[in-house]
């Protein structure tokens, strides 16, 4: 009798937006992702400082939100040769609520409006390429990626703050909503080279663009996933009367988004680029 030549071969289950998500972001092998500062806020200046996030926010556009942060997640591995066809993007973003081929291709449209992205036909697939973050039109590099592959070389233009990717493992972009996603965006900015930063809420408009009513539900959604950490300071004014003193709020992030973290996740990152390659056998 003969052995089925075939018999250890088993179906596999298609993976979960989840599972799908956590493969790919894998594949990245960086553990965070890296965005330009200007997508929160502008360089100062005599203008409005508000950048893309505020579009975003004042248009209601979580989905694409979504959908842009997650392209910049895959670009260590998505080329214009092999790109992820809309379908799978479909999946992947279907995690929280079920997002179709339709809906997964007007998002994308709406950051092709927005000059964050190109689209371009490649027969039956559409390649999306990501442009510079302030929607200027520009082309896009990886922020913090030094000329020409060299470890030596100089830093490519613009800072940046990185986003670990356990905001998309653990479920974060799921379980937040826009308000929290957008104030979990301007702290990961704020706090990118210290511990905690200090923002009166009624400021938020003028210098991110959002409203002091959308920072105090972010900071909401943010304490309940145990986020966000508070620090009250009382200081001394001469502005007040006799006796009172000024409550300044400082705030933090709590891992896996502490600044601590963050800075451990760029520093391996850094030593596997520098790393030298085993010898051929």
């Amino acid at each position: 009798m003969t052995d089925d030549p075939f018999g250890s071969l088993k179906d596999e289950v298609p993976p979960s937006p989840h599972e799908a998500r956590r493969i790919l972001l894998d594949g990245a092998r960086r553990g965070y992702v890296p965005v330009r500062n200007v997508f929160v806020q502008k360089d100062p200046g005599p203008t409005d400082r508000s950048s893309s996030l505020a579009l975003f926010v004042t248009n209601r556009q979580e989905r694409a939100l979504d959908a842009l942060l997650t392209l910049y997640a895959l670009q260590p591995i998505l080329t214009e040769e092999d790109p992820l066809p809309l379908g799978a993007w479909a999946n992947i973003l279907s995690s929280r609520t079920h997002c179709s081929v339709t809906t997964a291709s007007k998002a994308f449209r709406v950051l092709d409006d927005m000059g964050l992205i190109t689209r371009t036909r490649r027969g039956l697939t559409t390649v999306l390429t990501p442009l510079r973050e302030d929607g200027s039109g520009q082309a896009w590099t990886r922020p913090g990626a030094r000329a020409d592959d060299a470890p030596s070389g100089p830093i490519q233009d613009g800072p940046y703050f990185t986003i670990p990717h356990e905001f998309w493992n653990d479920g974060y972009i799921d379980r937040l909503k826009l308000p929290g996603k957008a104030m979990l965006l301007i702290m990961l900015k704020e706090t990118q080279g210290k511990p905690a930063f200090e923002m009166a809420v009624d400021r938020a408009q003028r210098y991110y663009g959002i409203s002091e009513r959308t920072a105090e539900r972010g900071y909401l959604e943010l304490s309940k996933e145990k986020l966000l950490l508070v620090h009250i300071q009382r200081t001394a004014s001469a502005r007040l009367p006799a006796g009172l003193l000024r409550e300044v709020y400082h705030r933090a992030l709590a891992d896996p988004f502490s600044t601590t973290r963050r800075r451990a996740l760029q520093t391996e990152a850094a030593k596997r680029v520098r790393r030298p390659k085993k010898a051929d056998v």
